[in-house]
């Protein structure tokens, strides 16, 4: 990292401290990070399983649920997640089934999932309940629709109890007596009109469709047979003015289109290539009818329902199971909304094909290695990732800065800055075992790449020796390694080869010399000195006997330091005085993941995470600055500018976070 100071504001890290999400390479709504200020910016923090969409206030929405136990309400145009979660009374169950429909004139929401058999609806405009729950089903609930019988809207549910369920919902009451017919749980409802009659059409474990009639409560002919394994969904639409069903067969792997007035199948079945389909939605796209489908590739295809074949390519972007998809129309364009176990719910242009939030600023596997530095004044994070590119973004602005580096063949997994010659550089490793150096203001590679590791590289950093800098890598080939910046060469290539250890973990200058931090088997950290390949200084290992997980290195005071984490993560942070040994305190949290740190505004700051936890602490004191911050997948690799910026990398994606004082009248001891 580099220690040059940026000319942007420096900022005080003061006690009541919040952090801002300055920008982030997906959508912020997929973000969750404490209490936002203003429109919330959070996401859901686990597997979305259910989605719909409707009209509020006169603007398209999406309404989601999932396994987190909440619903949440997305304006279609803007992209941004409207008001508070909803979470009712008591926490919801989880949402696995939902759709909507207008009661009294304003919008609501009927959903249900848990094994409690409850199914309850929400006011979309306030965020409240309506009424009591629905209760009946002995078991739970997996499905339900909307409808209208008679001039009352009605919600249709059915469940593990293997029965269909009719609620008049102004009053809350079971209409008549439950349909039964399924031998086998419900999974599955759609609702239509056939002949200007109310019908649901229902699908279930038993391998069959089922109708009913809502007006009379009585079943429709025989059930529709054809799927080898259970009925996973089915949607309604029309053909040619005809009404339709189209069905999933989980296992099978096949969409099935049923006419829904002979109650027969029509035509062959047409197979989605990647086997089961687990979501789907009909529109209309250039007058055609089509289903649009997600399924356990992460994947969303539209299909043409006339001639059962698939239009373009799939449109990707979602990193797990898609659940969910629901359609509608924004600003005159078709566009999908899927929602997805990868804690997503994302917004499709049918037209272009094109992801609505889709960016380029985004790397395309997972971020594996950052850094930052200055550039022309502004301070920069370099990132390297499983995709083999390199990327620079400006942290203020969050734009990406010129081209992809490209030149490894493999997944980069080590980076470091430095500047060389006057010229910010940046140092990178790669699992095809090679160490390039690049010009960050241009863009291009320095020379050609180091080669002598022979196994990939796990570790960059930049020292200083004899007034010069000097690149150290790491390698799983137990070997570390001393490179020239200004000469491109190795440095003591003959006694590199003796330079061994378990693993290298970081590299500083101490007492003017460069020394790398290792680890032994038994957990041992040790301080290798680079000129005489002598360990300097052992540091005890911890009382567990565990290993060592990760380190950052810094200085305070005076002091060269390490911010040690240990593999166990009950354990504490622990922070070692590398010149003496010496345990100098711990921070109060266990880390399993990436550690960074650096200097800011004249203080050292620690970044610590835990799965998908970001802490960030003041080393003098060993306290944490501001609240958790919490992204929605597990983090991958942190830095801190010296400017204040927190990078996080997870999955594929970049969040960074902005120190944003508390107001004056609200600080604490400005010491903290």
């Amino acid at each position: 990292m580099s220690s040059s100071r940026s000319g942007a504001a420096r900022i005080p890290f003061t006690k009541n401290s919040q952090w801002t999400l300055t920008w982030t390479s997906r959508p912020a709504s997929d973000l969750a990070f404490g209490e936002p200020v203003g429109v919330p910016r959070t996401g859901h923090t686990d597997r979305v399983w259910a989605i719909a969409t409707a009209v509020v206030d006169g603007r398209p929405v999406a309404v989601s649920g999932g396994r987190d136990r909440t619903l949440r309400l997305w304006d279609l145009t803007s992209g941004q997640q409207i008001g508070q979660p909803f979470t009712g009374r008591a926490a919801y169950d989880y949402v696995e089934s939902l759709a909507t429909t207008v009661l009294d004139g304003r919008p609501v929401a009927v959903f249900a999932g848990g094994n409690n058999g409850i199914v309850r609806v929400c006011d979309l405009m306030s965020g409240q309940q309506v009424g009591e729950p629905f209760r009946g089903h002995t078991d739970w609930v997996k499905a339900v629709a909307t409808a209208v019988v008679d001039g009352r809207p009605v919600a249709v549910s059915g469940g593990h109890d293997k029965s269909v369920r009719m609620w008049d919902l102004r009053t809350g009451e079971q209409i008549g007596e439950p349909f039964r017919g399924h031998t086998k749980w419900v999974t599955t409802i759609a609702t239509t009109v056939v002949d200007g009659r109310p019908v649901a059409v229902s699908g279930g474990h038993d391998r069959t469709l089922r109708m009913w009639d809502l007006k009379s409560g009585r079943r429709i002919g025989k059930p529709l047979r054809g799927h080898t394994y259970h009925v996973e969904l089915v949607v309604t639409t029309e053909m040619d003015g005809q009404p339709v069903a189209i069905s999933s067969g989980a296992d099978d792997g096949t969409l099935r289109l049923w006419d829904l007035r002979s109650r027969q199948q029509m035509g062959n079945p047409f197979r989605s290539d990647t086997g089961f389909v687990k979501a789907i939605a009909t529109t209309v796209l250039d007058g055609r009818p089509v289903a649009v489908t997600g399924g356990i590739d992460g994947h969303v295809r539209i299909w043409d329902l006339e001639s059962r074949q698939q239009i373009g390519k799939p449109l990707t972007g979602h990193t797990d199971h898609v659940r969910a998809i629901a359609t509608t129309v924004v600003d005159g364009r078709p566009v999908a909304v899927s929602a997805s176990d990868d804690h997503t719910v994302r917004m499709w242009d049918l037209s272009s094909g094109r992801r609505v939030d889709e960016s380029l600023n985004r790397h395309t596997g997972y971020v594996s290695a950052a850094a930052t530095t200055v550039l022309d004044g502004r301070s920069v994070a370099v990132t390297g990732s499983y995709d083999k590119t390199v990327r620079v973004w400006d942290l203020p602005t969050g734009e990406q800065v010129g081209d992809p580096l490209t030149g490894h063949t493999d997944m980069v997994t080590a980076v470091a800055t430095a500047l060389v010659g006057g010229q910010p550089t940046a140092v990178t490793g790669s699992s095809d075992k090679a160490v390039c150096v690049w010009d960050l203001r241009s863009g291009t590679q320095i020379g050609g790449p180091f080669t002598g590791h022979t196994n990939a590289v796990c570790m960059a950093a930049v020292v200083e020796f004899d007034g010069q800098p000097v690149a150290v890598t790491g390698s799983y080939d137990e070997t570390i390694r001393m490179w020239g910046l200004n000469t491109g060469e190795e440095i003591d290539a003959s006694r590199a080869g003796r330079r061994r250890c378990t693993r290298a973990v970081g590299a500083t200058t101490l007492n003017g010399r460069p020394v790398a931090l290792t680890v032994t088997q038994d957990g041992t950290l040790k301080v290798l000195d680079l000129t005489t390949n002598r360990s300097t200084t052992t540091s005890p290992a911890d009382r567990h006997g565990e290993s060592v997980q990760n380190l950052a290195v810094t200085t305070i005071g005076d002091r060269p330091a390490a911010i040690i984490a240990s593999r166990n993560s009950s354990d504490p942070v622990k922070i070692w005085d590398l010149a003496t040994g010496d345990a100098l305190g711990e921070l109060p949290t266990g880390a399993t993941g990436a550690v960074a740190a650096a200097t800011v505004d004249g203080q050292p700051v620690a970044v610590t995470t835990s799965y998908q936890t970001v802490r960030v602490w003041k080393l003098t004191t060993r306290r944490q600055i501001g609240p958790d911050l919490h992204v929605p997948k597990p983090v991958t690799e942190v830095a801190i500018s010296v400017d204040g910026h927190v990078i996080v990398c997870f999955d594929r994606d970049i969040a960074v976070f902005t120190h944003t004082p508390a107001p004056r009248e609200h600080r604490g001891d400005p010491s903290e």
